[in-house]
């Protein structure tokens, strides 16, 4: 009977427990408790409003959608501390997390009680420490994963090769050590430049760029130079007189043949003047294609004057999981006509991080207003849809409209519809 009364009791005090939970408000209050130097999030004691309403945020830095706090995006804001997983656990839509060129410091925390994260952004702070075995194991859905530039050490935790859905892992400029995980993914980016990793590249490596791997002086194998073999050790000689062997008299050297004129003597001489002739042609095809085509690069737009110069040269990004560029490093880049119509030209960029963009410049679009233009982008950058490219960035100017989009290596709709090679 004892027995059967302490049961009850659990089990009202679970209901009773359960039947609690913190608010957003609440979650988020309690996040911000753990931070130092969090000045900047100041509002969020103050705001008598809900972190979210509708997809609108009403606290700086939350990501939102349908009344839902999708993430949380806190960069360039000096904060340090501790990141308290377990205040952000209670968001079951929590999809990013942004703590990028803050000055975080320490072991990682503990992640993996995210697991419905898709981005995972902390470049640029003050990581440090090994990563434990089972780092982001359950992370299962995790598809991008950026650990710039901090102090981390040790292996690369061989749990992160077995994110299936991973598509972007960058973990360049750190101090990890040690052989590469074998990574299992397939068509995903990956940066380890700058470490000090160490042994052969794993064959599911050896066709991605060599730059990837840059600055680790212990790599070898493709695409990277060739792993040295082991070296056979040198045999060990008997000091033991070798026994006498009778000798024989060496037979005389048989005379040379005589020389004859090689009969293919004339075939090589035709060779070379052919290829004299086909280089030669092909210099004067470069230079007169080179005075007809337009010069690869982007121009920047003529400067305006007074105030609205200041406005019209900002990008205006609609994506949460791209590293921000400005305007000016985007016409500063190396570029390429990619083709041209009624509209205007498209182009694509090479940035200093090492992406590519294509811009797409709009030069008819003048009758179009501001507040317009930026709510038809607002819609455009939440299209999503996998035979669309969805926009990146986009830049409003009186005399022209730039929209920015990822580039891809599939070649265009005209290749595809008309087989163009």
């Amino acid at each position: 009977m004892a027995t059967f009364h302490l049961r009850v009791i659990f089990l009202i005090s679970m209901l009773f427990t359960s039947s609690y939970s913190f608010s957003d408000s609440e979650s988020l209050l309690k996040f911000e408790a753990s931070l130092v130097n969090a000045s900047k999030l100041d509002s969020w004691r103050n705001n008598p409003k809900p972190p979210c309403d509708g997809n609108r945020a009403n606290w700086v830095g939350v990501l939102c959608k349908k009344d839902t706090v999708l993430g949380l995006k806190l960069e360039k804001m000096g904060l340090s501390g501790t990141i308290d997983v377990d205040s952000l656990s209670g968001f079951s839509k929590l999809r990013t997390l942004s703590f990028m060129n803050n000055n975080f410091n320490g072991s990682l925390a503990d992640f993996n009680k995210l697991s419905g994260l898709r981005s995972l952004y902390l470049s640029n702070n003050q990581f440090s420490g090994d990563l434990p075995k089972n780092a982001f194991e359950s992370l299962a859905r995790l598809k991008k994963l950026y650990l710039s530039k901090n102090k981390f050490t040790g292996e690369i935790p061989s749990s992160i090769a077995n994110l299936r859905k991973v598509i972007e892992i960058k973990f360049d400029g750190n101090k990890f050590s040690g052989k590469i995980p074998d990574f299992k993914q397939h068509n995903f980016t990956l940066n380890l430049s700058n470490n000090a990793l160490e042994g052969s590249i794993p064959a599911s490596l050896s066709k991605m760029d060599p730059t990837i791997f840059s600055g680790n002086k212990g790599l070898c194998g493709a695409p990277l130079k060739t792993c040295d073999s082991p070296t056979s050790p040198p045999t060990i000689q008997s000091s033991a007189p070798s026994p006498a062997l009778p000798t024989t008299p060496s037979p005389a050297p048989s005379p040379a043949p005589p020389k004859t004129p090689a009969i293919w003597l004339p075939t090589i001489v035709f060779l070379v003047v052919t290829s004299i002739i086909f280089a030669t042609l092909t210099l004067l095809l470069i230079c007169c294609r080179s005075r007809v085509q337009p010069p690869h690069s982007i121009e920047a737009p003529p400067p305006t004057s007074g105030a609205s110069q200041k406005n019209d040269v900002e990008l205006s990004f609609l994506r949460d999981d791209r590293e921000r560029f400005d305007l000016a490093e985007l016409l500063k880049s190396t570029a390429d006509v990619l083709g041209s119509g009624s509209f205007g030209s498209s182009h694509k960029a090479a940035l200093s991080v090492g992406s590519s963009m294509v811009v797409k410049r709009h030069k008819k679009m003048n009758n179009v207003g501001k507040e317009e233009f930026i709510k038809h982008m607002e819609n455009l950058g939440w299209l999503r849809h996998e035979n669309v490219l969805p926009l990146v960035a986009y830049c409003y100017r009186r005399e022209e409209k730039l929209l920015v989009y990822d580039f891809v290596e599939n070649g265009s709709l005209a290749v595809h519809l008309h087989g163009i090679v």
